[in-house]
């Protein structure tokens, strides 16, 4: 929720430098071609989501690892910030241009499951930000664990069930934090 804060920061900054005495219905009209440019000119927004666990310092999505190299019998690799795109507020690097464009073309098949977060957590009710270097991949989806005893507890249950729980419990969980998309 620390990025609402961030959000209304900047909102002031922006309100601030209005010029004196200009109502805000002229700035307004003014601002409709000049803010459209100066928006357009702007980076894509980047850590302005909860909705999906990323590294709260660098913005990067699973740290940087390229979330494609995760489905290769190779494992995990760094990304490179040569190829780096921002998808749903996070950043995400990968090894390759293919790589990248194999994202590209379909995020949600290759994005962490459940946000990255703790699927035993979730089925606990509970959210916990996974790690990128605790994970499995189960039927095509990837999992991120919190520690290392979650993903123990995950590997010695019914993952099955495990998966349920969680798959039911993330639309209401999610529909509580901030997503990019919808501005909320």
């Amino acid at each position: 929720m620390h990025n609402r804060s961030l959000t209304l920061a900047a909102l002031a900054l922006l309100l601030a430098t209005l010029p004196a005495g200009e109502s805000r219905a002229a700035s307004a009209a003014r601002a409709g071609t000049e803010g459209a440019a100066l928006v357009a000119a702007l980076p894509s927004a980047i850590g302005v989501t909860e909705q999906l666990a990323f590294h709260a310092l660098s913005g990067f999505a699973l740290d940087g690892l390229d979330p494609v190299t995760y489905f290769l019998p190779e494992g995990p690799r760094p990304g490179r910030g040569a190829y780096e795109i921002v998808w749903r507020g996070a950043a995400w690097r990968f090894h390759s241009a293919s790589n990248r464009a194999a994202f590209a073309a379909g995020p949600e098949r290759f994005a962490p499951r459940l946000g990255g977060y703790d699927p035993v957590a979730l089925a606990q009710g509970r959210l916990a930000a996974g790690r990128p270097d605790l994970h499995v991949v189960v039927d095509g989806r990837l999992y991120l664990f919190h520690d290392a005893q979650s993903l123990e507890r995950f590997a010695e249950a019914a993952a099955g069930g495990v998966l349920a729980d969680a798959e039911r419990a993330w639309p209401r969980v999610a529909a509580g934090l901030v997503d990019p998309a919808s501005g909320s």
